[in-house]
């Protein structure tokens, strides 16, 4: 078994060469606790934090993995601020009508706990908690009751709700498919911003564990041939 600097070394290795993270500009802490390894520091994209922690339940040596990365937000937003965006987020989607939804904020890391009628609603809670400018992390905490088994057919579900509530995404062209957990997205975009926040929705959503994007940007001032 590796000691426990050699999980840390790969771990600073993995990521510079998988993630090209300069951890000299952008120090992250990465250290043991016991056989737990732990993660400590910011990221640009959810799709980094995400592949980050893959690559450290990977390791050789590691029976888990002690989460403290964050996600960089778009917007610089109190607790409190993010706290009541997200509330009237809840409030404002008619599936969570009667539901009992609460969040804590701390330090920008939304903590959401009480009980989802389905996996769906519980995937969706979580989207709408990312998608709060100011969020650095969320926690989906919310129990399904009754209990669902979950399966690619569960996410591909979500993840075409979260697409059609997404402004920016034109949800019509766009196709998902999930095998073992890993999403890939086909059909077209206007834009690369489109694109880019169509990929960021999957992978805002709980239980994916990659996604590979196939979007076309084709643009109004894009001639066929």
């Amino acid at each position: 078994m590796p000691g426990k600097d050699t999980s840390v070394n790969a771990m600073k290795a993995a990521l510079t060469e998988k993630l090209h993270i300069d951890l000299r500009s952008n120090p992250i802490h990465v250290s043991m606790d016991g056989d737990d390894i732990v993660i400590d520091g910011a990221v640009e994209t959810i799709a980094c934090k995400k592949r980050a922690l893959l690559i450290a339940m990977g390791l050789e040596g590691v029976s888990g993995v002690i989460d403290r990365l964050k996600v960089r937000p778009s917007s610089t937003m109190s607790d409190d601020e993010i706290k009541k965006h997200f509330d009237d987020a809840v409030c404002s989607e008619p599936t969570f009508r009667g539901l009992k939804i609460k969040a804590e904020v701390n330090g920008g890391v939304i903590d959401m706990e009480g009980v989802a009628p389905s996996l769906c609603h519980k995937r969706l809670a979580g989207v709408l908690a990312w998608w709060v400018p100011g969020s650095a992390d969320v926690i989906n905490s919310l129990e399904v009751s009754p209990p669902e088994e979950d399966n690619d057919d569960e996410i591909t579900e979500a993840l075409r709700l979260v697409l059609e509530k997404d402004g920016i995404v034109n949800a019509s062209e766009l196709s998902v498919v999930t095998r073992s957990w890993v999403v890939t997205l086909r059909g077209v975009a206007g834009s690369e911003a489109e694109k880019e926040a169509a990929e960021d929705d999957a992978w805002y959503v709980w239980g994916v564990n990659d996604v590979v994007n196939e979007i076309r940007v084709i643009t109004s001032g894009t001639k066929h041939a």
